[in-house]
This record gives structure tokens, C-alpha cells and sequence, in this order.
């Protein structure tokens, strides 16, 4: 019953033009989906980075928070997060392409009680309830600039007055990175919107940047970023 929902949902999957165009041999199809969310594969991606990134994300995550992330990844990154947010906490994962949610599904199924899947548009996602930590990772480079700002917009306006938004992300490589070129042909082949965030850093994507505080650090000979913000206080 679960391959052929999985054969129905491929058929079916409608993604925003900008994500369908370049990205729906990836999303849009079951068979390649299963084979990148493979670790190994992650890390051949990444240069070795999956695991170490996916450890950067959880310094900033208490356990038993209360989290929402923007998008379901591939890898062992909903797996890590999952671990340190415990059972106690609360972990809600929301995507727009149903195919990736029903992929979750059938990974997860009940091994985490916290975790649970919402099938929702990061762009246009609203809701009154707010989160100690909200994630955004590796999605904002596949997005075009005003999906961009959309997106950093909502994940900033879900915090607690106390959370934190953390953000994943490919970046602008160092002179001296030797990997540095080669990365701007394959972004320019394959990954469109990738370069924005070497033109423009994170904040610029918000629409009130000077409301909160970013704190900005990058690995990999600046390959990657990771953008932790956090509310300032209020003017007394």
C-alpha cells in the first residue's frame, strides 16, 4: 500500500515553478530521493560536512524544546535533531512536497514521538503558535530572492521572545578555497539562486534586520554559514 501511495504521489506532486524547473528530478521523484537521502552519498555532497554541520545545529537546541525546521532533509540531520530534542520536546517538520513528507514517514515512522510532518509552503506558512528554536536548513539557496525574504520572514516571526532562528547554509567560499570555482560553475549549471547568498548575507533577507541580534559564522573555507538570530530586547 505504501509503494503504490508513494507511485501516486510522484505522479501527482505540483512544486512552485522556480523549485519544479530545477530541482524536480530530485523532489518530484521517488527513486533519486531515497538514493541522496543515503548518508553516504550526503557526505560526498558536502565535502564531509553532513554530520559536522548537522552537530553545529543542535549546539544552539536545548533538549525537550519546542522546534520547528523548514523542510525535510536528507541524511542523518532529522535523526540528530530528533536525539537532542528528546521525546519531552516537540519537533514539527514542514514541507510542501507531499512525496518528501510520505518519505519521512516511511524513514521515521514511530521510532521519534516528537517529531511529526505538516505539509506546508515555508513562503506562506503562518501560524499563532511559536517555537523555541525554528530551522532553516539548506533550503534558502534553492529559493529566489523574494522566496528568500519570505521565508527568513517566517521562521523570524514563529520565535518565542526568547527563541532562536538557526540557519544552514551555503556561503560565499574564501579567494584561497580551491574548490571556490568549481562551486560557482556547478551553482551556475544546477543551482540557480545558490549565489545570492554570496552577494547578500542572511539578514538582508529580513525585513526588519535591526530587531534582532545575528551572529554569523562560517566553516569549510567559507563554504558554509551558520546564522544563529535571536530578538533584542525591547526599547524601555
Amino acid at each position: 500500500m505504501a509503494a503504490k501511495n508513494s507511485q501516486n504521489l510522484q505522479k501527482n506532486v505540483k512544486l512552485p515553478i522556480e523549485i519544479w524547473s530545477f530541482y524536480d528530478w530530485l523532489y518530484g521523484s521517488q527513486k533519486h530521493s531515497l538514493f541522496f537521502d543515503k548518508n553516504w552519498v550526503c557526505d560526498v555532497l558536502t565535502l564531509g560536512a553532513t554530520h559536522f554541520l548537522a552537530y553545529e545545529v543542535i549546539r544552539d537546541i536545548p533538549m525537550n524544546a519546542k522546534t520547528i525546521q523548514f523542510g525535510a532533509t536528507f541524511g542523518p540531520q532529522i535523526d540528530i535533531t530528533a536525539n537532542k530534542i528528546t521525546p519531552y520536546g516537540k519537533f514539527v517538520i514542514i514541507d510542501k512536497n507531499p512525496l518528501q513528507i510520505l518519505r519521512c514517514e516511511q524513514k521515521y515512522e514511530n521510532l521519534y514521538p516528537q517529531l511529526s510532518f505538516v505539509k506546508a509552503d515555508v513562503t506562506r506558512f503562518k501560524s499563532e503558535e511559536k517555537f523555541d528554536r525554528v530551522i532553516c536548513y539548506n533550503l534558502l539557496h534553492e529559493l529566489p530572492p523574494l522566496s528568500k525574504i519570505r521565508a527568513v520572514d517566517n521562521a523570524l516571526n514563529l520565535l518565542t521572545p526568547h527563541g532562536k532562528a538557526i540557519f544552514i547554509e551555503y556561503s560565499n567560499p574564501s579567494k584561497w578555497n580551491p574548490l571556490r570555482y568549481f562551486i560557482r560553475m556547478f551553482n551556475r549549471l544546477f543551482q540557480p539562486f545558490a549565489e545570492k547568498l554570496w552577494e547578500r548575507s542572511i539578514d538582508m533577507y529580513a525585513s526588519q534586520p535591526q530587531l534582532y541580534n545575528w551572529r554569523k559564522t562560517t566553516y569549510w573555507g567559507g563554504m558554509y554559514q551558520k546564522v544563529v538570530v535571536t530578538r533584542k530586547p525591547p526599547l524601555r
